[in-house]
């Protein structure tokens, strides 16, 4: 929201401030400083155009003097307008306590961490003008998320963050993973993306993401589809071999987006984003949540296109950082998760463990 200052001289020689309302974009700055008064509308009736405000309307606002694009949303189809328009989105995944105090007395008490398992949700911004669009929450059952996470069946709501109305919805269904290399379908991660706020009856899909036979072998690797082309038109890689755990701490975690096998990153790129102060290090430290960016590098991608691959982003987030606590204590022994290996869909933690009361193992 824009405000705009302004003196009004009083009788007796002082100035006094008044603060105007503020205008939401799409309405127009009330007329001062020598603008004749509205008749019937503002601009006024005969005012020159060239001198005036063009005509209101659902536009995107022009970049000049610092300012970064703004969207007029008011329903679900200017939300995904916007992501169609968009350079770079942001999605942050919200911080749950009661899952930090589940994963800090796991080693105290048993399946406490498997118990306090909470349903993810997460907020999706512009990523250049941090304006809030998307709402995303996870429905999955407590069963599910207690013996199956992170590879439970789930289902993410998304909203229009202005309406709260549902406007898509991703469906992951169960797969195996961690310690199963994706040789065949059922170990094969993936998740569809569709219109409307349900599966049953939905206005269609937009386009899925699936790894790949071998899961790219030494690279994570997923490629994404949309609605009515077998080919993929984008791959999403990983870092090879090493990554995730403590490395997370102190390095961003690259996913380049490119049109083809080998990290061109022409398409756009997927960054896990590293803490940078202390408070987010601790947050990383006792909970899972996470903050990724997408940036968009070309200029020709379609609106679901993008929206793919911002599911894409979501469907990453529960293959590799979902289960993902670098410190872990249980039994008199502690150990660090160090990174994590990749192999053919498999994923190998790599741990430094010490033990307490003299064992030498």
């Amino acid at each position: 929201k824009l405000q705009f200052l302004y003196f009004i001289a009083s009788g007796d020689g002082k100035k006094k401030t008044k603060m105007q309302q503020p205008f939401m974009y799409g309405q127009y700055p009330p007329p001062q400083n020598g603008y004749p008064p509205p008749q019937g509308g503002y601009p006024p009736q005969g005012y020159p155009p060239q001198q005036g405000y063009p005509p209101p309307g659902n536009y995107p606002q022009q970049q000049g003097m610092g300012m970064q694009q703004m969207y007029p949303m008011q329903n679900g189809i200017d939300v995904l307008g916007a992501i169609g328009m968009a350079n770079k989105i942001a999605v942050k995944q919200k911080v749950s306590l009661i899952e930090a105090a589940g994963d800090t007395l796991s080693g105290f008490i048993p399946c406490s961490e498997m118990c306090c398992e909470r349903p993810n949700e997460y907020n999706v911004f512009d990523g250049i003008t941090g304006q809030s669009l998307l709402k995303v929450k996870e429905e999955s059952t407590f069963c599910w998320r207690c013996w199956c996470n992170p590879a439970h069946k789930l289902q993410l709501r998304i909203s229009d963050v202005r309406t709260g109305q549902d406007i898509m919805i991703m469906d992951r269904p169960f797969k195996c993973m961690g310690g199963c290399p994706a040789l065949c379908d059922m170990c094969q991660q993936e998740a569809t993306l569709y219109h409307g706020n349900s599966v049953e009856a939905s206005q269609g899909v937009v386009g899925y993401t699936k790894a790949p036979c071998c899961g790219g072998g030494f690279t994570p690797t997923v490629q994404t589809f949309v609605k009515g082309n077998e080919m993929p038109f984008a791959t999403i890689e990983g870092p090879q071999c090493c990554f995730a755990g403590l490395t997370e701490m102190c390095c961003d975690q690259n996913f380049p987006v490119s049109s083809t096998e080998g990290k061109a990153g022409n398409i756009g790129m997927i960054v896990k984003e590293k803490p940078d102060t202390a408070a987010e290090a601790l947050v990383e430290l006792a909970t899972d949540s996470d903050l990724f960016t997408l940036t968009f590098r070309d200029t020709a991608l379609s609106r679901d296109q993008k929206l793919v691959l911002l599911s894409s982003v979501l469907l990453l987030d529960y293959m590799f950082f979902e289960q993902n606590q670098p410190f872990e204590c249980s039994n008199g022994s502690c150990s660090i998760t160090c990174c994590y290996m990749y192999c053919g869909g498999c994923l190998v933690p790599m741990k430094c463990a010490c033990a307490s009361g003299g064992s030498e193992d």
